[in-house]
């Protein structure tokens, strides 16, 4: 598909379906506690994502040279936990793992460059996708559909299958950093040395699993001509960098578990500050701390009442400013106040929202919110308990 060519309708659906199950993977895996779990719930989902009905995870043993089938959808009883795979370059699954990259057979009955495994010839499948599984750089196995009537797989098919894969990875790179921490912690010292450490690795890589899911959206961005669905996305990317925001937030807080919430909506503030020329974004924060979860709600609150007045309050190239207060009663409210001195915001406008959101997310804080509209801007508070 051209540059300029817009998407036909499946692949619209394709493409929006591919965003959805990966943001809800990377959800569930976050929530996965357990490692066999996981790789069935992947093997799952890759069948969901690609619409065939046989899917498998194969995990490298270096000792026996081979590959075990260790998880997937679709097979005969007796073929997970017990078939094995070669990993040389004559099997489809080998030569993705020894060249790292996609391996694609839509013959493989009549492909020379191939053996035809066993397992896939009993259950029919003519054609196969599939990607390695790498642990921080070291190859941990591959991930594999299996289609059982001829199938052309596209770069949208690749592209799916490479981030689940990558995702896997890091999820059980995590699960081997915790489990390594654990193991060697021998006396207090040691256990909050060790912890510490896990703890900014945990951080880290949440920060990748942000990034890579800003990349999924702007990837799929990239397919949409229509005006108002790459808008849909830009909106989804703004609320997943509060978030990542966030989570920088908490790394230099090490240890408390809460935010700042001086610095990370100073933070916040300071990066949309940056979108519009002509209007200037000022914030006066009291000091004071939330749990993280709170305060992730607070900063999606904060970017979208500024996003929206960046947006609307100020037509025509009009400049102004839209302030951003943080304070802290005695009695133990927070308030927060977004005023705009534009045109203000007016009534919400039909099928938006944005207002709808924020009604939301200060419900989860315990909070509330009112407008006030006027010639000189629109003002938004939100007042919430400090602690719950």
């Amino acid at each position: 598909m051209s540059e300029d060519q817009p998407p036909s309708p499946i692949q619209s659906y394709h493409a929006t379906l591919h965003r959805e199950i990966l943001v809800d993977y990377s959800r569930m895996v976050s929530e996965s506690s357990d490692l066999a779990h996981l790789l069935q719930l992947t093997a799952s989902q890759a069948a969901r994502g690609t619409g065939i009905r046989h899917t498998k995870i194969m995990r490298h043993r270096p000792d026996r040279g081979d590959m075990l089938i260790v998880a997937g959808v679709g097979w005969n009883p007796g073929v997970v936990d017990h078939v094995t795979i070669g990993t040389d370059v004559g099997s489809p699954a080998g030569r993705a793992l020894q060249s790292r990259r996609p391996v694609i057979v839509e013959d493989l009955p009549g492909d020379p460059e191939f053996r035809y495994p066993p397992v896939l010839r009993d259950h029919g499948i003519v054609s196969a996708l599939n990607v390695p599984i790498s642990l921080d750089g070291v190859l941990w196995g591959v991930l594999e559909v299996d289609s059982d009537v001829p199938r052309h797989f596209g770069r949208a098919d690749v592209d799916f299958l490479l981030t689940m894969a990558n995702i896997l990875g890091s999820s059980i790179h995590h699960r081997r950093v915790v489990e390594a921490a654990t193991i060697a912690a021998a006396d207090a010292a040691l256990v909050r040395s060790r912890l510490q450490t896990l703890f900014r690795e945990l951080l880290h890589r949440d920060k990748n699993d942000f990034q890579l899911i800003v990349s999924i959206l702007l990837m799929q961005k990239r397919g949409h001509q229509d005006p108002d669905a790459r808008r849909g996305f830009d909106h989804v990317i703004d609320r997943v960098s509060a978030i990542s925001l966030a989570h920088d937030q908490l790394s230099i807080q090490e240890g408390t578990g809460n935010i700042d919430l001086a610095r990370y909506l100073g933070a916040l503030c300071g990066g949309l500050d940056q979108r519009r020329e002509g209007v200037a974004v000022h914030a006066d924060l009291e000091p004071g701390e939330l749990t993280h979860d709170r305060a992730v709600s607070l900063g999606l609150i904060v970017n979208e009442l500024v996003t929206n007045a960046l947006k609307h309050a100020f037509p025509d190239d009009r400049t102004g400013v839209v302030r951003v207060t943080f304070r802290a009663d005695p009695n133990g409210e927070g308030r927060v106040g977004v005023a705009d001195d534009g045109v203000g915001m007016g009534p919400p406008r039909s099928g938006g929202s944005g207002i709808e959101l924020v009604v939301t997310l200060a419900r989860q804080i315990g909070g509330t919110v009112t407008q006030d509209d006027s010639d000189w801007g629109t003002s938004v508070t939100i007042r919430f308990p400090l602690v719950i």
